[in-house]
Formats: structure tokens, sequence, C-alpha cells
């Protein structure tokens, strides 16, 4: 009654569930009464995440009729649906331990590997705004939290995160926006008409093929979303030994230190610099000095040297500064400063920004600009067609649960139809 070229029966042919289970064996036990499979628990949210059922209530509701479903869990026509609080059970329990849907996703990037969708010479980086499941009203400051023993579990592994995070910057307590009651690991983003809690989908992907090759939850903050970036990278070339030449992104990665790191993952960053220079006020622009690396020093227009005055640290900036005296003297003055004298910034990577503002005027500059737009593609299927616009579960782990097994289907619909192409074409060729 299924028929052959069915959307189940093509990713039914991709899963290889051997590892999943050698990963959960020592999570159950032989003794007592036989627990529910957990391979039925994955298809189940496999079926979830395809049809874009959010609700497990409905999805077990859906399994008792539905022919397909029950087919591609493996349930006989009597065999009962387990309750929707398995889930929460497992999710929370076993599955989280295991770390049960990460090996589920790089089972899929290591068969897009196989089957040949992955280049490794283009890869693209962005992220995008998934609401979480907190209202906007209740928003208090970290202090007015409830404390670990009273708290709800996405509170309590706020708590504890943060207990192991080193000290923030700045005091969150005075002008910070104020966190969630029920979901304080989400951040208050602006990015909506109205401002909203969420999370940010990190996504790196291999370019033109769209494969994911790595996904990670991170609080809807541009800093976090960089050091997401950053950390994919890093976990793909491990994993996968994944290297590709070149990287690309929007504007908001084009950080000295970002383009630094890309550049040393041996990579040519394409990705557009985050420029402070056109910011003049009508003053010489910063191009229009001459930085001298073996003296380390600048020379303005009129030949007057800007000498190395310090560097601050925790930003990366070194000054330079010319004499009151040469600026006083100086017929381009009013061209240049209206100060005492003349100061630039240099970052301590620009290096790497003149290494991708070289990238800039090229041609592959250009071609990787138009391959990142499948980053936006992934995320319109996401949220279009799977209904990926609002987070189901709450805290970071149950952000990342969902975009690691969002990005799993995703990996399994290419697959599935690259391989119906595969056939069609072959079918086409008997005919």
């Amino acid at each position: 009654m299924l028929p052959r070229d069915h959307l189940l029966r093509r990713v039914d042919r991709l899963l290889d569930m051997g590892k999943l289970k050698a990963a959960l064996a020592q999570h159950y036990s032989q003794r007592g009464r036989p627990s529910v499979d957990p391979e039925l628990l994955i298809r189940m949210a496999l079926v979830g995440r395809i049809y874009a059922i959010r609700s497990e209530r409905r999805l077990c509701e859906e399994l008792r009729y539905n022919l397909a479903y029950r087919w591609f869990c493996r349930l006989s026509a009597g065999a009962s649906v387990p309750h929707h609080s398995t889930f929460s059970k497992n999710r929370h329990g076993r599955f989280r331990d295991a770390d049960v849907f990460r090996l589920l996703f790089e089972n899929t990037v290591q068969r897009c590997i196989s089957k040949g969708l992955v280049a490794g010479k283009d890869a693209a980086i962005d992220a995008s705004f998934i609401a979480a499941d907190a209202s906007w009203q209740r928003k208090v400051l970290p202090v007015n939290l409830p404390d670990a023993n009273c708290a709800t579990r996405p509170v309590r592994e706020w708590l504890t995160d943060r207990a192991r995070a080193p000290a923030p910057l700045t005091d969150m307590n005075k002008g910070f926006p104020g966190v969630s009651r029920t979901d304080p690991a989400a951040a208050w983003s602006a990015r909506t008409v109205r401002g909203r809690f969420g999370y940010a989908l990190n996504v790196l992907i291999d370019t033109p093929s769209g494969a994911a090759l790595d996904v990670e939850a991170t609080p809807a903050r541009f800093a976090d979303e960089v050091d997401a970036g950053r950390n994919m990278l890093v976990r793909a070339a491990d994993r996968f030994d994944y290297r590709p030449r070149r990287v690309a992104a929007d504007k908001a990665y084009g950080s000295a230190t970002f383009l630094a790191f890309v550049r040393d993952q041996g990579a040519l960053p394409h990705i557009p610099v985050i420029e402070r220079s056109e910011q003049t006020k009508g003053k010489f622009a910063r191009e229009a000095f001459t930085y001298h690396r073996d003296r380390d020093c600048y020379t303005c227009p009129a030949g007057n040297m800007l000498a190395h005055r310090g560097f601050h640290r925790p930003t990366g900036v070194h000054r330079y500064t010319a004499r009151p005296n040469d600026c006083q003297a100086c017929s381009l003055r009013k061209q240049c400063t209206g100060g005492r004298h003349r100061g630039l910034c240099r970052m301590e990577d620009e290096d790497a920004r003149d290494l991708a503002r070289a990238e800039m005027r090229t041609g592959l500059f250009k071609r990787s600009m138009r391959l990142r737009r499948g980053v936006e593609r992934l995320f319109a299927d996401a949220k279009v067609k799977h209904g990926m616009t609002r987070l189901h579960l709450r805290g970071l782990r149950g952000a990342e649960e969902e975009f690691l097994v969002e990005a799993a289907v995703l990996n399994l619909l290419l697959l599935a139809r690259s391989d119906h192409a595969g056939s069609r074409s072959l079918a086409g060729k008997c005919r």
C-alpha cells in the first residue's frame, strides 16, 4: 500500500541505526519489563520533524492510524504506540547522556560525504533567529530568578551553565534587558517587529550542494554566533577532516579575530570586512596613511610619522598618534583632524583584514556570495516546510536537540532527492 517512491521509503533506505543502538545499549537494563525501543522514538522524532508535527501528543495520535508512519517506525498494525511522556523521560536522560541526536546528525553527514555531495572546496556559515518557547512579557533580572532548589529544569540548567562560565565583562543586573522566567538561556532580541526571546540556529554547509556539516545552538547574540562559527569549523575538521578552501559568511562575521581564525585554518575568508574607516566626518580616511611594518608606524599625507603609543589587549587594538607639534605646523591639518593631533587604530590581526579586502575584489568572492545563499534556502525549508518558527523545547540543550534533528532531516531529504533523481535518470536510460 506504500508506493516504492514514497518519501519515507527513500529516507528509510538511508538510515543506519547500528551506531545509535550501540551508544544507547548501556543505558537500558536487561532485566525487568522490556524498555521502549530507542529506534522507535528516534524514528518518531524524524517523522514529526519531516511532516512539521510539533506536538508529541499529536504525533502519537497520528501514529495510531497513519499507515506510512507505522511502517517507517516498524510498528505492526496491532502494536501499541508509546505514551507521549516517554519522549521526555528518554530525552532528558538516556538520549542526552549518549548525545544520540548528535550521532544521528553526524551519520547523515558521513552519508553525504560517501555519496560525493561534499566537495570540500567552498563552505558557508550563517545563523537564523528561532523564537523560544517563552513569553516576551515574562522578563526579569537574573537576580530575581528562583534558586536552583525550587526552579524548573531550564532555569536549573541555566544557573549551572552560568556558574561554570567565566564572569561577564559587564554587570548583567544593571542595564541588562533581562531574562525569561521560563527559559533564561534564550537571549532577548529585537530582530523581529517586536522584541522576543530566542535562539540562533548556526549552520555550516558545503556549497553548492547545501549539505549541513555542523549545527550549533546559541543564544540569539551576534558575539555567540561568531563563536559558534569558530566551533563548527574546528569540529568539522576534527570529525570529518573537512577543510574547505574558502569560507563565506555575511558581514556580521567580518571581525579581525574571525578573519584571522579562518586564515589560520588554511581557508580564504570570503567575508565582507567590518569597516569603520568611512566614519571620518570629512577628514582623511585611514587609507590615506601609509603603514611601515618594519618600523611599526604610519606616515601621514604630509610625511609626518604616527608612532605606536599602546596596545589594548581585550580588544586587540594598537594605537598610533602623531606629535602635537607636527600637527600644529601641518598645512593639511584642517583636512586631517580637528584635535591637537591625529590618531589611528590598527587591529592586531590587520593582516587578515587586508587579505579579506583583497579577496573582495576577485571573481571568486562574488561566486562565494552567490553560493552562500544556500544557507538561506536551508533556513527557509526549516521554517516553512518543517515548522521551525518557534521551538518546542526549552533550554540551550533542548534547542540544540531540535536543531540537530532538523539538520539531520534536511541532509536525509537531500540524499533522498539525489537518489531519486539518480534512479529516474537510470530508468530513462534503460527505456
